[in-house]
């Protein structure tokens, strides 16, 4: 097996297997790694080299990374410079490539912050805070601390407390202006640590107080907040948003979407007449009246966005789709029926979609799976934003 493919889940299911291993050795030999580590990432790079599949080299850094984060987090030398230095040398080093030392660079960091080290932990972040929107916030975050709690490392100074604010300040100020993408150096161990939600968050909603002009930190804070599915989070962003930023649709958008996926259509339609006078132009918001409708049990509402549609000219395939996808959630087999038909006469071009819709609407209604109205409304309403381009919540 090892001369011909192997699937990727192989590989991945082999590593998840020695980093669990090698996480339980690291937890009960916490102090012995300490005083030995050269001698365990040796260790580590033989279990790795003599794993019994190819290991492409991105898996086997990453998995080098996520040691280091767990050695750091469990050791009990982390204060000592030099300790922290060595470790991370030893480990870049047993990388295949060794210029990628992120990973380890970050792990040493977020030990340094948790244990009350703000100051070492910026020169770890410094080289990265650039890249990736995460780290620049820890990295702000550690001049914020030294101005919020201070320290008693080597270097730390009362008397500059203002200036470590101004520094914080500074910091975030710039990440706003290069806009970084989000956790593009941020992965495995460190994505998955909770401690580190805080700093990020905390100099997220301060720099929506020192930099209220740049919607850029609620824009990569909703982001974040909807990958971590924090909905407290997000209500408050939106919140905001909303407020500062009155004649952007981003936020109206996201605070649509909010409401629709909680099922909460009443206030989904109030944001929506709300756009319809705010941006009286776009389509977009129209489209959401139309989406909102499907799942109404009046057609008043739907009627009223319909003819609306076509005052405003909305292209007809479009339409052609949403009557399409009203009648099948209703169960109007025959309407579904002919709405498809009418979209495979007059345009023709997509009928690689439409026969796919027309597969699904000639199943006996008693056996389709329960899923498949969810499916047909996601379906037919990616290729309506797609067509258009509305963008992605």
């Amino acid at each position: 097996m090892a001369d011909g493919f192997i699937p990727e889940v192989v590989i991945s299911n082999q590593l998840d297997r020695s980093k669990a291993e090698i996480f339980s050795f690291i937890e009960s030999n916490a102090e012995a790694i300490d005083e030995n580590f050269p001698s365990f990432f040796g260790k580590v790079v033989t279990i790795l080299d003599r794993a019994g599949i190819p290991i492409p080299d991105a898996a086997h850094d990453e998995f080098i990374d996520a040691i280091a984060y767990r050695v750091f987090d469990a050791s009990s030398r982390a204060g000592d410079v030099k300790f922290v230095n060595r470790v991370c040398d030893i480990a870049c080093g047993m990388k295949r490539r060794k210029e990628r030392k992120a990973g380890v660079h970050l792990a040493a960091a977020v030990k340094l912050m948790k244990i009350g080290m703000p100051l070492r932990a910026a020169t770890y972040l410094q080289p990265y805070r650039k890249h990736d929107a995460v780290v620049g916030c820890w990295h702000a975050y550690c001049y914020y601390a030294l101005y919020k709690e201070g320290s008693t490392e080597p270097g730390y100074s009362a008397a500059e407390r203002w200036n470590y604010l101004k520094l914080a300040r500074q910091h975030l100020d710039e990440l706003g202006q290069l806009r970084p993408g989000l956790r593009r150096l941020v992965r495995g161990e460190l994505e998955q640590d909770p401690w580190l939600a805080e700093p990020f968050w905390v100099m997220i909603f301060l720099a929506t107080e020192w930099i209220p002009d740049n919607r850029w930190f609620l824009e990569i804070g909703l982001s974040r907040a909807k990958q971590d599915n924090n909905s407290v989070v997000l209500v408050k962003l939106l919140q905001i948003g909303l407020v500062r930023f009155p004649g952007d649709m981003l936020f109206y958008r996201e605070a649509y979407n909010l409401k629709f996926e909680q099922g909460d259509l009443a206030d989904a339609l109030g944001l929506i007449r709300d756009m319809l006078q705010r941006f009286p132009d776009d389509a977009e918001p129209i489209y959401y009246g139309l989406r909102t409708a499907l799942y109404l049990p009046r057609e008043g509402e739907f009627n009223e966005f319909r003819t609306l549609a076509e005052e405003r000219k909305l292209p007809g395939h479009v339409l052609c789709l949403i009557d399409y996808a009203y009648a099948f959630l209703r169960g109007r087999k025959e309407q579904a029926g002919l709405c498809l038909d009418e979209f495979r006469r007059r345009y023709p071009s997509l009928n690689y979609y439409s026969d796919l819709l027309l597969f699904v609407t000639a199943a006996d209604a008693p056996a389709r799976p329960i899923g498949v109205n969810q499916a047909i409304f996601a379906s037919v309403d990616q290729f309506c934003k797609r067509m258009l381009k509305i963008g992605d919540a």
